[in-house]
């Protein structure tokens, strides 16, 4: 480097990149994939008020401020669901449809079947010299209605 080029403070570059990647994490409790498009975090706060972010596969348990540190990327944080999320869902479409859970989760049921009826006959059929409409006929698809 030269007399006249200004040093660089690296302290200074990492303590910005730290505070951004503070700033940027999530500040709803939750369960997400972090920034590096790999890991997922369990981000809770204690009985305390602290908060308290569990990386799965990882036995340490960080702060804010040391899981931007150790856990960085280019992703953003993406929000995933859990089974109380599921549980709160399907709350409110039993309420929804006059409090039949029964009906809510045999309609759910259904649909998941459905999918995955369509995509074993597509699968197959990629696969089978014997026609699609054979294959649905069999197990009483109409890919008219999927």
């Amino acid at each position: 480097m030269g007399d006249d080029e200004p040093a660089v403070d690296w302290e200074g570059v990492i303590r910005e990149m730290i505070a951004r990647a503070t700033e940027t994490a999530p500040t709803e409790p939750g369960v997400y994939k972090m920034p590096c498009g790999e890991c997922v975090v369990d981000f809770f706060i204690t009985a305390e008020g602290e908060e308290r972010w569990l990386v799965a596969g990882d036995d340490r348990s960080y702060t804010r401020k040391t899981v931007a540190i150790a856990r960085h990327g280019d992703h953003p944080w993406e929000r995933l669901y859990t089974l109380a999320d599921a549980a709160r869902e399907l709350a409110r479409l039993a309420a929804a449809n006059g409090g039949d859970i029964d009906r809510v989760l045999k309609e759910l049921v259904e649909a998941i079947n459905d999918r995955e009826v369509e995509r074993v006959l597509r699968e197959r059929d990629g696969m089978s010299s014997e026609p699609l409409e054979n294959t649905t006929a069999r197990f009483g698809v109409d890919l008219d209605d999927l």
